[in-house]
Formats: structure tokens, sequence, C-alpha cells
């Protein structure tokens, strides 16, 4: 049986309010948009219709990329189910900050993207750290345009560049054996072909230990675009 967690939220002051969590058990049979919603209803016991939806306000539709364990058992990817008439508020609200706020609206997608990464990267403990400094340093600032200090943005920028090339990394890839977000797919290739050991931690065996981190390109492109 696979498992995983909906956030029951309703729409107070124009935003998500999650107030419990609705933890599913479904089997791979069973993993569909139509089934989920139908137990979280279950679970709720209530006649309400509701509607399930991503940390974008993004409604989840019932497709082929939908259809699967592939995309239900997930965790990272963040789930919540609000009453269905709530949601083109939502949306509206949504658009009335974005028009009131200007150029300065773009930073809650930021720490949605954010967050999201930082539920994926859970135990990487210099990524979760670097991730979790920024989104309180932004969201203590997100009615107002943001400027890291030059310490703020070195630190950031240290912690999310490439070992061997220390420019902000591109399809990035993840170390085992020290735990970490090494770098580029590519500079790491490269590396392999002379050396069998990481390139930080000094482990041999190296390519038993690497693996591509899924997810996190976008994220680094925002978190670019707010140090630089």
């Amino acid at each position: 049986m696979l498992q995983r967690n909906v956030f029951i939220a309703e729409l107070v002051d124009g935003r998500l309010e999650t107030h419990k969590t609705v933890t599913l058990k479904f089997s791979e049979f069973e993993s569909s948009l139509p089934t989920i919603k139908a137990k979280v209803f279950e679970a709720l016991g209530q006649e309400q219709s509701i509607v399930l939806i991503d940390s974008h306000h993004n409604e989840i539709m019932d497709c082929e990329g939908t259809r699967g364990p592939g995309f239900w058992k997930q965790n990272a990817r963040k789930i919540y189910a609000v009453p269905e008439e709530q949601l083109q508020r939502l949306r509206g609200n949504k658009r009335k900050r974005e028009s009131r706020n200007g150029d300065s609206s773009a930073l809650p997608e930021v720490l949605d993207q954010i967050e999201e990464v930082l539920l994926a990267s859970q135990g990487l403990q210099e990524v979760s750290k670097s991730l979790k400094d920024l989104v309180a340093f932004v969201r203590g600032n997100k009615y107002t345009t943001v400027s890291l200090s030059e310490d703020q943005a070195a630190a950031v920028k240290a912690a999310f560049s490439c070992v061997i090339c220390r420019d902000p990394m591109k399809d990035p890839m993840f170390a085992s054996c020290c735990t970490t977000v090494l770098g580029c797919r590519a500079c790491l290739d490269q590396w392999q072909d002379g050396h069998a050991h990481c390139p930080k931690c000094r482990t041999d065996d190296f390519s038993f230990h690497i693996q591509s981190v899924v997810g996190l390109d976008d994220a680094l492109t925002a978190l670019h675009n707010i140090i630089s």
C-alpha cells in the first residue's frame, strides 16, 4: 500500500490556510485523481464538494500525468483540498495581489517553489539550511523589493555552486557519499573520465554514489535571479 498526505485548507484573507491533514492509504491501482478525491471526501465525512490543487493554486486534473503511483506517492509535492466554490475566489484574490504589489508579487511564487524543493531535499543539510534561511528572509520582506546583502548573496551562491566549475549548478547531481548536492551533471561526468573518487570527500567508486536531483533546476534559477 502507498501513503500520502493531503492538506485540507480554506481561503482566509486571500491565502490558503491549512487546518488539518488527511493521510491516505491507497494501492497502485487506485493511484488516480477520482479515487484520491473520493478518499479525501470520505475522510472528511461531509457533503461539500472539493477540488485538489497544488501549492501554486493550480487545479490538479485527471490526465495521463496524474494516473499512476509516480505522481501520488511523491510527498515532496504538496497537495491541498479546498472547497470548490472557494477556488475562483482564491484565484481572484491572487490576481488582485499581483496588481497591487507589482513586481514584488513574484516573491510568493518563488517561496512556494523553494519550499517544495526544501521538502524534497530533507536530510541534505547544506541545501536545507540555505533554503530555510532564504525563505525566512524573503518571507519577512515579501511586500517590498528584496535584495540580499553581499554576505547573504555569497552564502547562498556558495551553497549552490558546482564544486568543479564554481558556477551555479546546471542539471545538479547529488552524492550519497557526502550527502551533498555537488554540481553540474556535465562537470561531474567529465570529472569521472579521469578520477574514480568523489571531488569533495574523496570516497572511491564515485560513480556508484551519484544521482540526478529531479526538480531543482527551476528553484536554482529563481535563486540565481535573487542573488545576481
